[in-house]
């Protein structure tokens, strides 16, 4: 698939940003949901939606006074072979966002603390229970509690959106090499989503690039997680952005898990690439877009 992929950008005129180019070209889970009964689903089998199976004991995560809306949970161990050993093959991921907050707190857009990932690195011995969630969630409107659906995954190979940090360290942007930057967003990346993704409109994953909505992401991580940041230090911040990879992105599927993220947006929830290489998910951005 890489080899497809470096084909097309051969094609659109990009030749000479191939050698640097390939390690950018990701792997990712492309997850495809299914409305379930949740209890027909065993305790610690992936889902997005429904109530988060947790080990007993543990507090239900809260940003300020806003209990977190649990979003899904992936077994690791459930997933189907990847081509490349990125996350721990045991394991149960559970990611929770403040979806309460995002219209109720002028600090929402700028904390990373209205995300939360909580990792269960032995789910078979954990003593897992399935929580429901504080009754304070049943009171907002839009719902911030979701429906159920089960998982089941196609491994696609994704490349970096134009406009990100991993574009811009080959060289291209809007201000620099702007033919370029044009080929790749207009001619690469279109014949990509093309002749290579799912045409599924719904765009669920876990790993590789985020399927973008507006701008840089990998730039508003740094600033977010690292306050203190020297923006005026260019350079710098471009190598400390390009460290950010995606985790998690979900989408607006209304129908099925009634979450809508604004009008037809995407979460995603990224983390720093030294961070997932020890399996570390103690900080992670959540970046909201819309159209």
């Amino acid at each position: 698939m890489k080899k497809q992929i470096l084909s097309l950008l051969h094609e659109a005129g990009l030749s000479r940003y191939a050698e640097r180019f390939e390690p950018l070209i990701r792997p990712s889970f492309r997850i495809f949901t299914h409305p379930v009964d949740e209890e027909s689903l065993s305790l610690g089998t992936s889902k997005i939606g429904g109530c988060p199976d947790l080990p007993a004991g543990t507090p239900w995560p809260y940003w300020k006074s806003y209990p977190l809306s649990f979003l899904g949970q992936i077994n690791l161990a459930e997933l189907p072979p990847f081509p490349e050993k990125i996350l721990p093959e045991r394991g149960l991921l559970l990611f929770f966002f403040a979806a309460a907050a995002m219209f109720d707190d002028d600090e929402f857009y700028h904390s990373v603390e209205k995300a939360k990932v909580l990792f269960v690195a032995e789910p078979d011995s954990a003593d897992l229970k399935r929580t429901a969630p504080p009754n304070e969630l049943d009171d907002y409107d839009p719902p911030v509690r979701f429906s159920p659906c089960s998982l089941d995954y196609r491994v696609e190979w994704t490349v970096p959106p134009a406009e990100s940090s991993d574009i811009e360290q080959l060289g291209m942007s809007w201000n620099k090499n702007r033919d370029d930057f044009d080929r790749y967003w207009e001619q690469f990346r279109k014949r990509v989503w093309e002749q290579l993704l799912h045409p599924d409109d719904m765009k669920n994953r876990l790993l590789g690039c985020p399927d973008q909505i507006q701008g840089d992401m990998q730039h508003e991580c740094q600033l977010m997680a690292y306050p203190s940041t020297d923006r005026n230090d260019k350079a710098a911040l471009l190598r400390q952005a390009v460290r950010w990879r995606l985790l998690f992105q979900v989408d607006s599927e209304e129908e099925k898990t009634g979450m809508m993220w604004g009008d037809i947006g995407r979460l995603y929830f990224w983390i720093e690439q030294e961070a997932l290489e020890r399996a570390d998910f103690s900080l992670v951005v959540c970046i909201d877009q819309y159209h």
